[in-house]
């Protein structure tokens, strides 16, 4: 569009160059804007639609800064294209009054060479008064034409008025000291002459002649031998200043011009301008849409790590944490904060130096790939200082010019939970097994014992001389081995395993046949027990043997507090069982507590005893699962499990059993074991 001028021109008159270097310029940056705006806009369109959002603030700052940079440019183009052209337009008035000025300098010179020159008397060319003191200043021509002499400055004065009308050009030659008034200089002038007289050689300007702008030139008149005639009576002499050629060339036309170029060069900066916007803009929406997408992409990533089980960690070569997930953080307890740039070793406990010979973890020949090979043992450390077995696994990822490590973390407290009780439950239903083969081999005995016992007790029913004694002997035999006989019965039937749930279960045969493999054991430590379990409680719904465990479990754990209490006998050395009905949670649940008058249990420590593998006792007498397992049966049994106490107090184990919906109340009794 800035172009549309000098193409037109270039057009009508085609042998000339009226392009310039800016022309050239303008046009090929429009031409490759314009090129990248239709691929933009034709990718656009192959692309359809995407998901139209508002720009990031970042790439807000950046539009704006872009925006502001094109704007900065395209007016400093303009600017330039403007200054220049108006410099054009003053060099062209400066290039025609110069060219004005060597012809009236021409002009003159000749005139003075030729000593004056003499022409015919008309109106418009009389005698000129200032040369009346010359001799010989008029003449007549052979056929008596009368002539009248003119000087130089006559004559360009005479071809000024000439050319005035047709071009506009003004000019005379000049003096701070003239002859003629008329040829006296004006105001700018005088200020030009005066200049000349500092070693001036020329004087331009543009100045208003009559309210229209002129550019105004003016050159100093060096006196030669030929203008003395007239003028060595002022007091000059040969080559002074005497004067000035004023030349001044009207400047409308080409301002007009200029004008005109300045709306097209403004014109064209413009659509250039917006033109640049638009790719700015358009390009900003593509990066924003690109921006999204990968922001999308790393919230669908990130949403996809912290919602793993297992723990994420990245760390470089050298065991500085990168990044964790929040599966991490649950398990160790750390915010992600707290972890990044921090050691590995902050979460993991590695081996000792001795197992590792002598290498530590801020070694420089230590390999953490080395420390997490499958088959060592690792522990992880928790921000309560609370350890537990941790599995990990390594993989090595480049990330640029970095190598970082990938370990994915896992606690594997469970997993050694189920190991431990699938070892357990082995070696209980190994028990189990050789239970049964015992009591199989003790029951046949002990049912002869009974029945040979029985015959001479008969025997001496009919003997009237028989002992009294030995009478009651034989009746106490009989009654220990019953006794015996239903231990065993009891041993067989808590050996047998059952995962049936059964209803009609009555908690007082349960607390019965529970008591009978304990009984011995509570007599033996001198431990007395008050039973007080209604028979007519409502019946349960569940599994037998796993309930007979559970209670067989709170009593020796009851057992073992009281002795260590009261290593020998004593009053205080007593425990409770007592059940009734209560009525939570919308139904009734039969409650069963255990009370013991042994050490008790601090609060931290209640805190965590249903824990698993957690336990209070030395090693070797607990394997911290009893409380934990007999939590998980009631739970089985949608019941609770709960224990209170403070050290020097009681301790109460409570266990709540939902009463069956097939259960019959009966009336309430007390029994006692």
């Amino acid at each position: 569009m800035g172009n549309l001028i000098p193409l037109v021109d270039l057009v009508r008159h085609p042998e000339l160059s009226y392009f310039h270097e800016e022309h050239w310029i303008v046009g090929s940056m429009l031409s490759f804007l314009t090129m990248i705006l239709c691929v933009l806009i034709e990718k656009s369109y192959i692309q359809g639609p995407t998901t139209t959002s508002t720009l990031t603030p970042r790439l807000k700052a950046y539009v704006g800064i872009y925006a502001a940079f094109w704007t900065l440019i395209v007016i400093s183009s303009l600017i330039w294209n403007i200054v220049r052209q108006k410099q054009d337009a003053l060099q062209v008035g400066l290039n025609q009054a110069r060219t004005i000025y060597q012809k009236d300098l021409v002009y003159y010179r000749w005139a003075t060479e030729h000593g004056m020159v003499f022409v015919p008397i008309t109106d418009k060319t009389q005698p000129n008064p200032y040369l009346l003191d010359l001799p010989a200043y008029e003449g007549t021509t052979s056929t008596g034409t009368p002539l009248t002499m003119v000087n130089p400055e006559y004559m360009i004065r005479q071809v000024y008025e000439m050319q005035t009308p047709a071009s506009g050009i003004l000019g005379h030659i000049t003096s701070l000291n003239p002859i003629r008034a008329k040829n006296a200089a004006d105001p700018w002038e005088e200020k030009a002459l005066q200049e000349f007289e500092k070693g001036v050689n020329e004087v331009c300007s543009v100045e208003e002649i009559k309210g229209e702008p002129y550019l105004r030139l003016m050159r100093p008149l060096i006196t030669e031998r030929g203008c003395l005639k007239c003028h060595a009576r002022q007091g000059y002499r040969l080559n002074s200043i005497r004067g000035g050629i004023s030349v001044s060339v009207p400047m409308s036309l080409l301002f007009s011009l200029n004008r005109k170029d300045i709306f097209m060069f403004s014109l064209a900066h413009g659509s250039l301008w917006i033109l640049g916007l638009l790719g700015i803009f358009l390009e900003s929406y593509r990066i924003n849409q690109s921006i999204l997408e990968r922001d999308q992409a790393e919230a669908r990533t990130k949403s996809i790590i912290d919602n793993m089980l297992d723990g994420l960690i990245t760390m470089h070569a050298d065991g500085i944490i990168e990044s964790v997930n929040s599966a991490t953080c649950r398990m160790f307890g750390y915010t992600s904060g707290e972890l990044i740039s921090k050691d590995i070793d902050i979460l993991i406990e590695f081996p000792s130096a001795q197992e590792w010979n002598g290498m530590q973890l801020n070694e420089p020949d230590f390999d953490i790939r080395d420390a997490a090979k499958p088959q060592n043992e690792l522990t992880g450390k928790r921000a309560d200082g609370s350890t537990f077995p941790l599995a990990i696994s390594l993989s090595e990822m480049a990330l640029g010019s970095n190598q970082l490590l990938i370990a994915t973390v896992r606690d594997i407290t469970e997993e050694k939970i189920r190991k431990t009780e699938a070892l357990r439950a082995g070696q209980l239903a190994a028990i189990g097994e050789l239970a049964a083969g015992v009591a199989h081999e003790i029951n046949n005995p002990i049912n002869g014992i009974i029945n040979y016992s029985q015959l001479l007790l008969d025997d001496f029913e009919f003997d009237e001389q028989s002992d009294p004694v030995h009478k009651d002997i034989m009746s106490r035999i009989i009654k220990e081995g019953e006794r015996i006989a239903i231990i065993v019965r009891n041993l067989l039937s808590f050996a047998r395993q059952r995962d049936e749930f059964i209803d009609g279960i009555h908690i007082h045969d349960i607390i019965k046949d529970s008591l009978s493999l304990l009984m011995h054991q509570f007599q033996k430590d001198g431990i007395q027990i008050n039973v007080n379990v209604p028979s007519s409680l409502p019946t349960l719904k569940g599994n037998p043997q796993q309930l007979q465990q559970v209670l067989v479990n709170l009593l020796t754990n009851a057992c073992y507090a009281l002795n260590q209490k009261f290593p020998g006998r004593a009053s205080e050395k007593r425990l409770e069982i007592a059940s009734s009905v209560v009525h939570q949670e919308g139904r009734d649940f039969i409650r069963t507590t255990v009370t013991d008058w042994g050490t008790g249990i601090a609060q931290d420590v209640i805190n965590h005893i249903f824990d698993t593998l957690f336990t209070t006792k030395p090693p070797g007498k607990g394997t911290g699962l009893g409380l934990s397992i007999s939590k998980g049966l009631v739970r089985d049994h949608h019941g609770h499990l709960t224990l209170t106490s403070t050290p020097g107090n009681p301790t109460v184990a409570t266990m709540d059993l939902p009463v069956s919906k097939n259960s019959d109340k009966e009336e309430e009794g007390n029994g006692k074991a």
